[in-house]
């Protein structure tokens, strides 16, 4: 019985290994293609075309939306709808720490802020991470010659 169970462990661990690495949050994967490229510096301003994410537990939320920055910090968050339009008032929520209401955004992606229904939000600036390396031509192979 044991045989059994240990070759069935061995022969479905290569499918859930895979499995997991498939099934990144959409949070996971900006965040994985930010730490493999880098960003540039979010600067002041408004700023569209953004991501706000919103996780719980194990699951994961990204909205499209715009933000407002100021010194570094987000000041304001509106998350867009389906029509392409915004809503009228910005996103509020209340935060475990007061220090948690500034959101800076130096990286590409914000600071994390916990709030008191324990989500955790970050606000992902897609424009500002930095283009795919180059990569150097392969050589001809000497059978094509």
């Amino acid at each position: 019985m044991n045989k059994l169970l240990l070759a069935l462990l061995l022969l479905t661990a290569p499918m859930i290994s895979f499995a997991q690495e498939g099934s990144l949050s959409c949070y996971e994967k900006y965040a994985k293609k930010f730490t493999e490229r880098g960003a540039f510096i979010v600067e002041d301003g408004w700023h569209e075309d953004i991501i706000i994410t919103i996780r719980k537990g194990a699951t994961a939320e990204c909205i499209p939306g715009k933000v407002k920055v100021e010194k570094g910090v987000v000041v304001a968050m509106y998350r867009r709808f389906s029509d392409g339009t915004y809503e009228e008032t910005p996103m509020v929520k209340t935060y475990k720490h007061k220090e948690e209401m500034t959101i800076t955004a130096g990286s590409g992606i914000s600071k994390s802020m916990l709030t008191t229904e324990d989500e955790i939000i970050n606000v992902v600036f897609t424009k500002h991470i930095k283009p795919p390396k180059k990569k150097f031509a392969a050589a001809t192979d000497p059978d094509d010659l």
